[in-house]
């Protein structure tokens, strides 16, 4: 499984071209249909192509990279693109917002990490780190890039600056920050505590499975699915296993988390409800007949879960179908919930904003 996901990387990764900033061009976006019951759309608008990872909405305004190698900013209010910024290399996992700055990082030719300006897209620096597949992550005022050689780099968020590099083995989702000035990095075989100030590896143990989504917290734990089937939580601490259970196929995107509940869903399409103990329990909530492309989403009380037929189904927790919506096929990433309803990803570069 990581074999093929690291080949997929790479062939995205293998267009090249020229860095330049343009205004946006005006682009249509796709339509959408949605179920008597639906939420309200608010408008519909399109940004590119096609989005490699997850957007980041901060202060009314929704950062996003895409395969046509260019960073977009586009107002929540209204869907208008304020800037994009061309890079050289498709944008990879998405942007990261800190301060003033949108830091993004792209695949081949080198692989780079730029630091841009959040109020027009202007380039602050840019850096050579290796090709670079998984989101960045800052840490205690240290910027960490996971480059495709198994290295994981601390850089300067200022100037890029290379603080320290840490061999590790390549990592396929991105360190996750703990209480403690230390991340978490996962690679298919090795978990790692790694203190972000100077890279020293402070634990490390054998990963309890093919971890390819993000961690997500729970309380004090974190928890995952698996590439062989399985979800379970760790200790943030001892990274040791505290419970696991096995569902029907791999579960290749992140769960979600509701008070004392897991929901998780397989690429069978089946959605369960995990609970937590010894031993934890699932319970099949729903079987359905497509398989399911996105992280499992939860707003405002309902399971929202995006297919490869480029339909968003919003369940209740018992599995009932309460609306859906369907926008350009596959859908790959979560909707992202805002406090009156969400704006939703379709697989064109376009977006959505619905009312509730």
């Amino acid at each position: 499984m990581a074999h093929g996901a690291l080949s997929l990387v790479l062939l995205l990764g293998s267009v090249n071209a020229a860095c330049l900033h343009a205004p946006p061009p005006p682009i249509t976006a796709p339509t959408s249909t949605g179920s008597a019951n639906a939420p309200a759309q608010v408008w519909s608008s399109r940004a590119g192509r096609r989005f490699t990872g997850e957007l980041t909405l901060d202060q009314g305004t929704l950062y996003g990279g895409g395969v046509d190698r260019k960073v977009y900013a586009v107002d929540v209010e209204s869907g208008a693109v304020k800037w994009s910024s061309r890079l050289i290399g498709i944008v990879a996992g998405g942007v990261l917002v800190s301060g003033d700055t949108v830091y993004a990082a792209s695949t081949r030719p080198e692989g780079r990490v730029n630091a841009l300006d959040r109020s027009n897209g202007q380039r602050f620096w840019r850096v050579n780190v290796g090709f670079v597949s998984v989101p960045l992550t800052m840490v205690d005022r240290v910027l960490l890039v996971a480059n495709q050689r198994g290295e994981l780099l601390g850089l300067d968020p200022k100037t890029g600056a290379r603080h320290w590099r840490r061999q590790t083995g390549v990592a396929f989702i991105a360190p996750i920050p703990l209480d403690s000035g230390e991340v978490l990095l996962a690679t298919p075989d090795t978990l790692f505590r790694i203190a972000t100030g100077d890279g020293t590896v402070r634990r490390r143990v054998r990963a309890p499975g093919p971890v390819v989504s993000p961690w997500i917290r729970m309380r004090d734990a974190l928890v995952a699915g698996t590439a062989d089937s399985l979800v379970l939580a760790i200790d943030p601490d001892s990274l040791t296993t505290r419970w696991k259970v096995r569902l029907d196929a791999p579960v290749m995107d992140s769960p979600a988390v509701a008070g004392d509940t897991v929901y998780a869903a397989t690429r069978r399409g089946t959605l369960y409800r995990v609970l937590p103990g010894t031993p934890a329990r699932a319970e099949r909530i729903v079987e359905l007949d497509w398989p399911i492309t996105a992280p499992v989403t939860i707003i405002h009380g309902l399971i929202l879960l995006g297919g490869a037929d480029g339909t968003i189904r919003a369940l209740e927790p018992n599995g009932t179908e309460r609306w859906r919506i369907t926008l350009w096929r596959p859908i790959e990433l979560g909707p992202l919930p805002l406090d009156d309803g969400m704006v939703v990803v379709g697989g064109k570069g376009d977006l959505h904003r619905y009312r509730r």
